[in-house]
């Protein structure tokens, strides 16, 4: 896979691997610059979770606002030492999920949320998101338009010719 049409210098950078989808849950692997490793979710709340701990532990994008919590904050402050690269963009480019792969850039942390851009890229389809829930809801289209049988990209055309609310 080619990093095409997203900004492959970004620090955040990361590569979302799905591997599996049941139930409505995608499990798979994050991938990104600061691990060799793969960093394997369940389910879409450890992916953002994990997401969003890369963003503290970077900095980047620096949260707008301080989270709001029932207990003490145990939010990540801006790091105090260099963050060390440990895989190269070649290697993110070459992670690929069973099912689909996402690259995911977060561009900014403001209303307690995320803006960015995602690009699927089994079908090198990129896309803005508005905020998190956006961005899984991207991600979890794409996953189930892979599953045999599934017509999530292209909905029938059930449009009655006789609906007035419709614009031509």
């Amino acid at each position: 896979m080619q990093l095409v049409g997203i900004h492959a210098a970004a620090l955040n950078l990361c590569c979302v691997c799905v591997d599996s989808a049941e139930a409505g849950e995608c499990r798979g692997q994050l991938f990104h610059y600061y691990t060799n490793e793969a960093l394997p979710f369940q389910n879409q709340d450890e992916l953002i979770m994990m997401m969003d701990a890369l963003c503290d532990e970077l900095g980047y994008p620096e949260a707008a606002e301080q989270l709001r919590s029932f207990g003490r904050s145990a939010r990540a402050k801006a790091p105090e030492k260099e963050v060390t690269r440990l895989m190269s963009k070649d290697d993110l480019a070459a992670q690929k999920g069973m099912m689909a792969t996402f690259v995911v850039h977060v561009m900014h942390r403001q209303n307690a949320t995320w803006q960015g851009t995602v690009v699927w890229a089994e079908k090198n389809q990129k896309a803005s998101f508005r905020s998190a829930l956006e961005l899984v809801k991207l991600m979890d289209s794409a996953v189930r338009g892979t599953l045999p049988g599934s017509d999530a990209l292209h909905p029938p055309d059930d449009k009655d010719e006789n609906d007035s609310s419709v614009q031509e």
